[in-house]
């Protein structure tokens, strides 16, 4: 039998030959391939896709009170940036917090960076939010670079809060203006009161999308025409003699049945102006009120009864009070405005279409 050793040894070593030049070819093909993929570039697409996540899917923090609530003296306390409503509702926007997000106390890039981008280079960056429905955009950043960046481009719907404009008719439907009865007349001292009641708003609209949340979004009243209430009927309003004055406003809790004072504060608009004010306010015909969903967070009110009373009087010319033969507006607390989900009353939440776009180079 020959001696075949010398066989085997020569076939290992032309396969292991053929093996190798089949490996560096394959690894050379490789190469060539991935020569046009930049790191940066995946990093790139990488960033603008976390941060696109988000922005459309994350609320922010802190949470209670939310970020968007924090002044300009406190936004070093907001540790990241988030549009959505809340944790449970990815891609439902709130219009507050977007808002905030681009307001000009906020500065591009170093307040950003560190509050939504969390990058470990200084990226520049463009965000814009586009609301379809209006057509409203808003941005900040850089205009784009000539040659590549990162992209992200998210659908999204953007949550447009209530409000209630109440004017003559409404006074006058419900008496809130009722000159007829003796036991109105020579009236000085006069109250509007407002019910936001929090078991009925998040009790009787379940879903996030529609629901009226006094703990997370601001609530707007608009009483109009205050002038034309001393005078029903009469059109066009004869201006009178006196002097609306918004004197105070007094916040009250309701637990069980017992109603507490809070202390807290509210933001007024007289007037259509866009400065904020504080009674004692003389006022012409209009007035304002945001209730700011920070009372509640510092009031706990979760589901409790909050009612926000304005105290009115009506002067002369020498700022003396004077009594009017009417109640002018005159609900108390135990006929309030209820803020709830009457159309006829109150604007319901409405969804707008939206586009959030992110790059980053």
């Amino acid at each position: 039998m020959s001696d075949e050793t010398g066989n085997l040894s020569l076939d290992f070593l032309v396969g292991f030959t053929v093996f190798l030049l089949a490996f560096i070819w394959v690894a050379a093909m490789v190469s060539g391939i991935m020569v046009n993929l930049q790191s940066s570039h995946i990093d790139y697409d990488a960033v603008a896709y976390r941060t696109g996540v988000i922005l459309v899917e994350d609320p922010g923090w802190p949470a209670s009170p939310s970020w968007e609530l924090y002044p300009d003296s406190q936004k070093y306390e907001i540790s990241r940036f988030g549009l959505a409503v809340s944790k449970d509702t990815p891609g439902l926007l709130s219009q507050d917090k977007i808002n905030r997000f681009f307001c000009t106390s906020f500065v591009y890039p170093d307040d950003y960076q560190s509050r939504v981008i969390f990058g470990d280079y200084s990226y520049r960056f463009n965000i814009s939010v586009t609301d379809l429905t209006s057509g409203r955009q808003q941005s900040v950043g850089d205009v784009l670079p000539n040659d590549e960046y990162g992209y992200i481009r998210r659908l999204a719907k953007i949550k447009i809060d209530s409000n209630a404009t109440i004017g003559p008719s409404y006074y006058i439907a419900h008496s809130y203006n009722n000159t007829g009865t003796p036991s109105d007349f020579n009236v000085t001292q006069h109250q509007f009161s407002i019910l936001i009641n929090g078991t009925k708003l998040l009790g009787d609209q379940t879903n996030p999308a529609y629901q009226i949340d006094p703990n997370i979004e601001p609530i707007m009243i608009n009483l109009t025409n205050l002038n034309s209430t001393l005078f029903p009927g009469v059109y066009p309003p004869v201006t009178p003699p006196a002097r609306i004055n918004l004197t105070g406003i007094k916040v009250y809790v309701q637990h069980g049945n017992t109603l507490s004072l809070a202390n807290t504060w509210n933001t007024l608009y007289i007037d259509g102006s866009s400065t904020a004010s504080a009674p004692p306010h003389r006022v012409l015909d209009n007035i304002s009120l945001m209730i700011d969903p920070y009372n509640f967070s510092i009031m706990s009110a979760g589901y409790s009864n909050v009612y926000f009373n304005l105290s009115f009087n009506l002067t002369d010319s020498s700022i003396t009070p004077i009594a009017y033969k009417g109640s002018f507006l005159n609900n108390t607390l135990s006929s309030p405005f209820d803020y709830n989900y009457n159309g006829a009353n109150v604007t319901q939440p409405q969804l707008d279409d939206a586009v959030v776009e992110v790059a980053v180079w």
